[in-house]
């Protein structure tokens, strides 16, 4: 960048014509890479699971802060009909899920993207040792549609800090037009010990197993 020397009041002032050409045009390869960079990301499909997993990891740390403080018990209500997701609400009539509760006692509704849904597998709490067992449906697989729990589609968190169960929630994407493929590695929520009610995110790795997030 080329500078001229002004004077001023007997002043000598160094004043800047502005970007060059060449600066400038640098400085719009340097935006639309970064731009490129951040539409990757949050299209990425194990990005998308991987945030669903967290969110589920607080909204159950949320459930479980609402049910400490109101010393009421509160349901994480993992059916939404045709819709993959899940509801928090204080289960006023007690009858574990969140279907019919007044609009007051709704906590927080989830919806999850197309690219995440429920693992379907085997019955083994907290987690599947050997990994999630993807199957097709119908197949009558004690625990599917990725919920451990004795439930199996809810957990009810106590006004002592406890779960009603241990168990997990797995979620996973699936390859396009393929829902029984996965794409990318699945991750779940696990509550180890119903006592404590407290949760941990791990993920499944073929060649590695189960690991802490």
């Amino acid at each position: 960048m080329l500078r001229t020397k002004r004077f001023i009041f007997g002043k000598t002032i160094t004043a800047s014509p502005g970007l060059t050409l060449l600066e400038l045009m640098v400085s719009l390869v340097i935006v639309s890479i970064l731009a490129l960079g951040s539409v990757m990301i949050f299209n990425n499909s194990s990005a998308k699971v991987r945030g669903a997993i967290f969110n589920i990891l607080a909204d159950i740390n949320l459930a479980r802060s609402e049910a400490v403080n109101r010393n009421l018990d509160v349901l994480v209500d993992f059916t939404l009909d045709s819709v993959q997701g899940y509801q928090l609400c204080h289960d006023t009539d007690s009858d574990n899920d969140c279907s019919n509760e007044a609009a007051e006692d709704i906590i927080k509704e989830v919806k999850f993207s197309e690219e995440v849904k429920f693992y379907d597998c085997t019955f083994a709490p907290p987690y599947p040792a050997d990994g999630p067992t993807k199957t097709p449906s119908g197949t009558g697989l004690a625990g599917k549609n990725g919920l451990i729990f004795g439930g199996p589609n809810y957990i009810s968190m106590q006004p002592d800090g406890s779960s009603s169960d241990n168990g997990s929630i797995i979620v996973y994407s699936p390859a396009q037009g393929k829902p029984l493929e996965i794409k990318g590695s699945p991750y779940a929520a696990v509550i180890s010990s119903a006592a404590t009610g407290r949760v941990r995110v791990m993920r499944w790795q073929q060649d590695i197993g189960w690991s802490k997030k």
